[in-house]
């Protein structure tokens, strides 16, 4: 990497930390443990909320009953928002928002998946911004100044963090995914109801944890060297997901194991709000869009030969977040980062993921190089800085292209 390319985005990055500390992230409520959602009223009272749009994914039958029940029996007059495809787009952004307007709504009522949730946040923005698109709120605080309806998150899976999270992704018509980074972003209320999880997909679990696992090891990396409070958040959640990711994958999980992957991703989720995201997280993204990939499939594979590939840059970090994760703290500082990515690589392993991307073309390898460096720099805050050549290397090492 040229240096005057290091020291723009270096620079950059510098500026973007030093806005989130005048722009710190937003106070939030927390109703969490067994049972939570059954408080939905009563909360709604408490805000002297009236009319909520309630936001249910799909294949949310369950959870998406249980809400609507707890409403129904507090008598609140809500407005159940149009039904979502598995992958909401843009388009149905737009059209929440539209049926938020026109049926004089005053809050959400999200109940599903990240995808679900970040939907529900993108619309809150669309409702008081009525002369920009979604579209147009896209990138690094370029939402309205006005104050956003207050969106109460319910997550039905743990790990993704967007229940807790300054910020929301969303996806076009063809698949092409954008991020929107603002603090008005930040759900006024997050619920974590653990029996909510029960009927989670192993999909949605694996796609959730590695999530939280992704963002939980690069929010680590970004953190600055004198904020603790973020690594030992980054830490903590990584503890956590590690501890319950593969018993609710194999069975669901106890309670205990829902609830801490649920305590996990509201910690991980408040901590990528001060970080963002890094390389690792630029390529998986990059990797959805150019090959349809899942993100579970794409982050087995991209994310442990990412922190490998930074070597001697974030072996000392790496080695750190190992202790602090309760990974090991034996060995040297090598062996301990190596151990924490063996770690990730094994669990990788126990969720039936392959650890290597098949059938990319030639051709998309280098489409999902130049995408995650466009991406990352400048904005990306990770040990080393990557050239689209950094992010060639980095895919062809996960992968064998084919012939076009």
């Amino acid at each position: 990497m040229g240096v005057m390319t290091t020291v723009r985005c270096r620079a950059a990055q510098g500026l973007m930390r030093l806005g989130r500390r005048f722009h710190p992230v937003r106070k939030q409520v927390m109703e969490n443990g067994a049972g939570a959602v059954f408080s939905i009223g009563q909360l709604l009272r408490d805000r002297q909320l009236k009319t909520p749009l309630v936001v249910v994914g799909a294949g949310e039958i369950q959870p998406g009953f249980k809400l609507t029940h707890t409403l129904d029996e507090g008598d609140v007059a809500y407005v159940l928002g149009d039904e979502l495809p598995p992958v909401p787009t843009i388009r149905d952004g737009e059209r929440l928002a539209q049926q938020f307007c026109d049926e004089g709504c005053d809050c959400i009522v999200a109940v599903g998946d990240g995808l679900t949730i970040d939907i529900a946040k993108a619309a809150a923005a669309r409702a008081v911004c009525r002369n920009r698109t979604i579209m147009e709120m896209v990138g690094f605080r370029r939402l309205t100044r006005r104050k956003l309806p207050d969106v109460i998150a319910i997550p039905t899976v743990g790990g993704s963090g967007r229940e807790a999270m300054a910020a929301a992704v969303v996806t076009d018509e063809r698949g092409n995914r954008f991020f929107l980074e603002d603090e008005a972003l930040m759900p006024a209320v997050a619920v974590l109801d653990p029996e909510l999880m029960t009927d989670a997909s192993r999909e949605k679990v694996a796609d959730a944890g590695l999530d939280g696992l992704c963002w939980a090891i690069e929010a680590f990396l970004a953190a600055p060297y004198g904020d603790s409070r973020t690594k030992n958040q980054a830490a903590e959640a990584l503890e956590l997901l590690f501890a319950g990711l593969e018993s609710c994958w194999n069975t669901g999980g106890a309670m205990k194991d829902r609830t801490d992957m649920l305590s996990a991703s509201r910690i991980v989720g408040r901590a990528a709000s001060v970080t963002g995201g890094g390389y690792a997280r630029a390529l998986i993204r990059a990797a959805q869009v150019v090959c349809d990939l899942p993100f579970r499939e794409a982050c087995g594979a991209i994310l442990p030969a990412v922190l490998e590939k930074y070597g001697n840059y974030a072996v000392d970090k790496l080695a750190l977040l190992a202790v602090l994760s309760d990974v090991t703290e034996d060995g040297s500082r090598s062996e301990r980062a190596q151990a924490l990515i063996g770690r990730l690589r094994s669990t990788v392993f126990r969720l039936g993921l392959p650890d290597m991307l098949e059938g990319v073309t030639a051709a998309q390898a280098a489409d999902i190089a130049d995408l995650a460096a466009a991406t990352a720099n400048p904005r990306s805050v990770s040990p080393v800085v990557w050239t689209a050549e950094d992010c060639h290397d980095l895919i062809l090492s996960v992968c064998v292209p084919e012939d076009d």
